[in-house]
């Protein structure tokens, strides 16, 4: 009864969150510029595909520190999962359009910044979500292409669609906004934005913003040390210099996420506890410490910048290119409860080498102190020479029988993941309009180098916190990964009266080359392993029609191939064979209807999705550990075995989208959005996630996990003078929590309300004070928030009811 009763506050609040709703405006430009976007939250562009616009007050009326993402969460098609209180969480967020997911492990929907191509999604790939380049301060709008990709856009993962995010530009006038946030949780956001107005003879202006936000994860009340740490800043300016515009955007962003720790659903549904951590370092880290959530910590540093210069030849042609830059350097944390050392074959240990045949890994479990106090790994039953020309013996620690000396003390290793990427290159267009026709052509092109690593470093006394050396214990791999991306299209858009047909075609062009470093048994280096692969695309067609049928209606179909390039993650595996791995491709068509009249606004689109080329992990990552020999432990040892393949056909999705937005007064808006998909796989495979277990048989029709059957989001919004106020409600149907489809793994349906309310306050000279409260979860609704990917079977909880208060200055 409770659900069914949020369901229905929720669907009756939907005429509540979309408050701002689904509106389109009937003479809006295309796609690309849609500037003259009303004052609602959702609406859509005018183009031969379905798609939803999410301007700036949508964003202003969630949390500041909310991830910008969450701003998206009620857009027809669109699920995106969370259990960080702000989804500051990269670990355990998600998104799923249609079908198609983003996750931890696996980016499918393409993303762009000012029409620049963010990096993989993918946080565990060493890619990045949009927050970390984003201030929401300076978020024009937010655009979701749910199906039908713009072949324009510049991105090789767009299988699902493609989520395009647009700052604003610098102001006319001179002026600012101070902004702190309080919340739940120690959360903290402080930030400033200052716009120059018109410099340099009135040709430029420009602006800075910096943030900072700190906030405790809710599982222990902040107790146990652990939450995210973030800086951001970032400029933008634009000079008009006669035909000439220049544009130049850079942010920098340095985060700790500490994330929560998922568990198996048998852990979460049988107590209360928040996740699977642990509130607590100790001194006995067997299954203990390993589970302490700062020693989970993801450390990366963002920088992006790009510069675009924009020529209008006359009002008939016009020019654009803008070359970018993006460079990330990172480590992820995890605490094995052991130290893990390589030998080689005479008995000295090696820093590196310790894969290579003759060579041998050991787990030290305790360990001696030596007279400089340096801890020594002892491996029962092993003696060996350390690097050092120390004699290790097993009788340091162990007696007889196994007995452990009162003198040797637990050892705890960091495992961490290092990544690093340098990626350049540029985007470019032309425009040409002549007669009934609008013709624009581009090329762009990408050049990724990319290093990733894994390195085990001692903790120093396990005894005194998890301090660690910095220098390298064991080194399990060393690669490095060189991608060379082009990608040209071309699109025709023919206006013939109200009707306007659009048909382009795109191509890309992509090799990948790898190379792993190599160790002898000795642990010198010798010649890496290389590979290569070539993921060049077929020609790709796209074609779509609009259809004017009176001022207030419009009617659209479209048909395009989306494109899902193997990236070069598949090389990182070196068991994969990339002569017969296939990129994805996902055929999207859909049709719909748009109305837009006086008060009511509403859109209808219906769906169909095949997606081919499907590809899979294959390996056993699960293993017997522990010092007690327990089954199912994390094989922290994972690293460069196992191979990805194509499993042939994906998913197959199809649906209807639907939402509207009436005005049912000067001061109320109601909103409401239906999305109905069913997403299964087309065929029968084996497969398994890279890491994350033991491959499991998938069987065709079985639903795609994280793709809800049925969403349904409700709105209300109030605004009369200065007081603004809105609720509103989503629910999420029954999903399946994994590929398998395990009839105990589903995630149960739920209902989500939040409500925010904020005042207005002018003071003289153009001077304001804001103030807005916001409270998410209102009803304290109990929910799976995080599932991590398809085959892991390991989940979070949602967030509890959280409060923050923002208060904003402007001038």
């Amino acid at each position: 009864m409770k659900i069914q009763f949020r369901a229905l506050l929720s669907c009756g609040a939907a005429t509540i969150a979309l408050a701002a709703g689904q509106a389109w405006a009937a003479e809006a430009p295309a796609a690309d510029a849609v500037d003259t976007v009303e004052t609602v939250v959702v609406t859509a562009a005018p183009v031969a595909r379905g798609n939803t616009v999410v301007n700036a007050d949508a964003i202003a009326a969630q949390p500041a520190a909310m991830n910008i993402i969450n701003a998206i969460q009620d857009v027809p098609g669109v699920a995106i999962r969370g259990s960080d209180a702000f989804n500051a969480d990269p670990w355990t967020y998600g998104i799923n359009i249609r079908g198609f997911d983003v996750n931890l492990r696996s980016s499918k929907i393409g993303q762009t910044i000012d029409d620049m191509p963010a990096y993989n999604a993918s946080y565990y790939l060493g890619g990045a979500p949009a927050q970390k380049y984003l201030m929401s301060e300076n978020v024009e709008r937010i655009q979701i292409d749910q199906g039908t990709t713009s072949v324009g856009s510049a991105s090789a993962s767009a299988l699902g669609g493609t989520i395009a995010y647009v700052t604003r530009d610098p102001k006319e006038d001179a002026g600012g906004l101070i902004s702190v946030t309080l919340g739940d949780n120690e959360a903290r956001r402080y930030a400033g934005v200052y716009d120059t107005g018109r410099v340099l003879g009135d040709t430029t202006r420009a602006y800075v913003g910096v943030a900072r936000f700190t906030a405790c994860r809710w599982v222990y009340g902040c107790s146990d040390g652990s939450g995210f740490d973030e800086w951001h800043a970032e400029a933008k300016s634009v000079t008009e210099l006669g035909k000439l515009t220049i544009t130049a955007r850079a942010s920098y962003d340095d985060a700790v996420d500490d994330p929560l720790i998922e568990a198996s659903r048998s852990f979460l549904d049988g107590t209360t506890a928040g996740d699977a951590s642990v509130p607590n370092w100790t001194t006995t880290p067997a299954g203990v410490n390993e589970n302490w959530a700062h020693a989970w910590s993801a450390h990366r540093k963002n920088t992006l910048a790009y510069v675009k210069f924009d020529y209008a030849v006359s009002d008939a042609i016009q020019f654009e290119v803008a070359p970018y830059y993006h460079h990330q350097k990172g480590q992820g944390d995890w605490a094995p409860p052991y130290q893990q050392i390589a030998i080689d074959p005479n008995g000295v240990r090696t820093v590196a080498g310790g894969t290579a045949p003759g060579s041998s890994r050991k787990r030290a479990y305790y360990g001696w102190t030596d007279a400089a106090g340096r801890q020594r790994a002892v491996i029962q039953g092993v003696d060996y020479t350390d690097v050092d020309g120390t004699r290790i013996t097993s009788s340091l620690c162990y007696g007889a029988g196994g007995a452990v000396a009162a003198s040797c003390t637990p050892l705890q290793t960091y495992r961490t993941s290092l990544y690093g990427h340098d990626r350049y290159g540029f985007t470019s267009k032309g425009k040409l309009a002549f007669g009934q026709h609008k013709l624009e052509a581009g090329v762009w092109y990408e050049k990724l180098d990319r290093d990733f690593g894994r390195a085990w470093r001692q903790i120093v006394d396990v005894r005194k916190g998890p301090a660690y050396y910095e220098a390298p214990q064991l080194i399990d791999f060393m690669q490095r990964f060189s991608t060379d991306q082009w990608k040209v299209y071309v699109e025709d858009t023919w206006t013939l009266g109200d009707l306007t047909l659009t048909g382009g075609v795109q191509k890309y062009l992509i090799d990948i080359e790898g190379e792993t470093d190599g160790w002898d048994a000795y642990g010198k280096l010798t010649a890496p392993l290389k590979t290569a692969l070539d993921a060049d695309s077929d020609v790709l067609f796209s074609l779509g029609a609009l259809y004017r049928v009176n001022d207030s209606l419009q009617a659209f179909a479209g048909f395009s191939q989306n494109y899902g390039a193997v990236g070069d993650w598949a090389l990182e595996k070196t068991q994969t064979d990339t002569s017969k791995l296939k990129s994805s491709v996902a055929d999207d068509f859909e049709a719909g209807l748009r109305f837009h009249g006086p008060r009511l606004s509403a859109q209808v689109t219906a769906y169909y999705i095949d997606y081919k080329n499907a590809i899979t992990f294959y390996s056993a990552d699960f293993i017997t550990g522990g010092p007690t020999g327990s089954n199912g432990g994390i094989n922290y040892t994972a690293g460069t075995s196992g191979a990805y393949a194509n499993t042939g056909k994906g998913v197959e999705s199809k649906g209807v989208e639907a939402s509207l937005v009436y005005e049912l007064s000067d001061a109320f808006t109601a909103s409401a959005a239906l999305t109905l998909n069913d997403s299964v796989y087309q065929q029968g495979f084996t497969g398994g996630t890279a890491n994350a277990g033991a491959v499991k048989p998938v069987a065709k029709g079985n639903d795609v996990p994280g793709a809800p059957s049925t969403l349904v989001s409700l709105g209300l919004d109030y605004s009369r003078d200065n007081f603004r106020a809105g609720i509103r409600g989503k629910y999420t149907g029954k999903t399946a929590g994994d590929a398998p489809n395990t009839p105990s793994l589903y995630l149960p349906a739920y209902t989500i309300v939040d409500l925010s309310a904020g005042y207005r306050l002018p003071l003289e000279n153009g001077r304001a004070v804001d103030l807005q409260l916001n409270v998410t979860n209102l009803l304290g609704e109990k929910y799976i928030g995080g599932m991590l990917d398809e085959f892991t079977q390991r989940y979070t909880r949602g967030a509890p009811r959280t409060v923050s208060v923002g208060l904003n200055f402007s001038f």
